[in-house]
């Protein structure tokens, strides 16, 4: 069933600029071209970004993030590295009030509505210099609605916001949040200073199309520092399910402490047939005796697996690792572009994670 919702007037929307907002519990981007109105849903389907921060050219948006292009009217990609078209949404003018149509039921499992929920802080654990993870519990102790793989917003004050992949699987309890410490970050600051225990923080979520996709080809996880998180929550989500689809883990760091849940990583590989753990490390300390690979993380990954056409990929972490990924796997080594899932994150101060 669809539903009718009152955005406004045609004059809040200006010209050749997109406001964002919230209907039917989906976030969305409201687009004025001439005397004419168009909806996209406002996260771009390839990385965590609003499109809503995008730049306008020629009846497209380019996500902020990666400079992926989608076209305003329908939804359509129009330039890599997006491959998957964005949801779009009926807009009409009744009686001068501009309305747009959402359904209930959301058209995939990654476009439940977005819910804004209280949390309060359980655990604030240092497990490195620069990265702390919090556990966060919802008011009432009713869980979150969400897939392995998606991140929440963070609100912060001023109408700011941090995202923050999930590293549990769906229905846990307790969230929890990797946090990497960016001196001058709005909000990291605040953790590795004087966030407290029993704190009262508000979120937004679940958003992100970065979740496990069905089949049966191999899958090859991709990780640089704090976007282990989301992998933790596939992988988590895979053991819960007793899936023994085969994975490869490679996750990469600069510097031994980067791979901050490491034994986790091992203890899993130990005990778990299905799955391989390769940590990389690019920049080693000198006489650390580094026993593993040191590399760059993608470069790891085209050495062990020159084909990966029958394969599917799941990368995280910062876009120069991530694009490369994606553009070297596909150019070098066959993997299909409908094969590859990403979860970028921009640091702006500390806008991602």
């Amino acid at each position: 069933m669809s539903n009718w919702h009152d955005i406004g007037t045609a004059d809040d929307f200006n010209d050749g600029e997109a406001l964002a907002l919230v209907a039917g519990g989906q976030p969305v981007a409201v687009f004025r071209l001439g005397e004419d109105l168009f909806a996209l849903r406002d996260l771009c389907t390839h990385g965590n970004a609003r499109l809503s921060d995008g730049y306008i050219e020629d009846g497209c948006i380019e996500c902020p993030l990666h400079q992926g292009l989608f076209d305003i009217k329908s939804g359509a990609a129009r330039c890599l590295p997006v491959t998957e078209a964005v949801r779009s949404f009926p807009v009409r003018v009744v009686a001068g009030r501009v309305e747009i149509e959402v359904s209930d039921t959301p058209t995939l499992p990654h476009e439940a509505a977005i819910q804004h929920r209280d949390m309060t802080v359980e655990a604030i654990e240092m497990v490195a210099s620069d990265v702390a993870i919090i556990r966060l519990r919802g008011a009432g102790g009713a869980p979150l609605d969400y897939i392995a793989g998606q991140y929440i917003d963070v609100l912060l004050a001023d109408g700011q916001r941090r995202s923050y992949s999930m590293a549990t699987p769906a229905g846990a309890a307790l969230l929890e949040l990797h946090v990497r410490h960016l001196p001058g970050g709005l909000f990291s600051d605040r953790v590795f200073a004087s966030l407290q225990l029993g704190e009262q923080l508000q979120i937004e979520g679940p958003c992100g199309s970065f979740f496990l996709r069905d089949g049966s080809q191999p899958v090859i996880l991709l990780a640089s520092g704090t976007g282990f998180a989301p992998i933790k929550a596939l992988l988590e989500e895979a053991i819960r399910s007793g899936s023994t689809r085969s994975m490869c883990l490679y996750w990469g760091g600069r510097k031994q402490a980067d791979l901050y849940m490491d034994e986790l990583c091992r203890n899993w590989a130990e005990t778990l047939p299905w799955f391989r753990y390769v940590p990389v490390l690019s920049e080693p300390e000198t006489g650390s005796n580094w026993p593993g690979r040191s590399s760059f993380v993608h470069l790891a990954v085209m050495q062990d697996y020159p084909d990966l056409s029958r394969h599917q990929v799941y990368a995280c972490g910062a876009p120069v690792v991530v694009e490369a990924a994606r553009r070297d796997f596909s150019a070098v080594c066959g993997l299909p572009s409908t094969d590859f899932f990403a979860d970028a994150f921009l640091s702006k101060a500390d806008s991602r994670p």
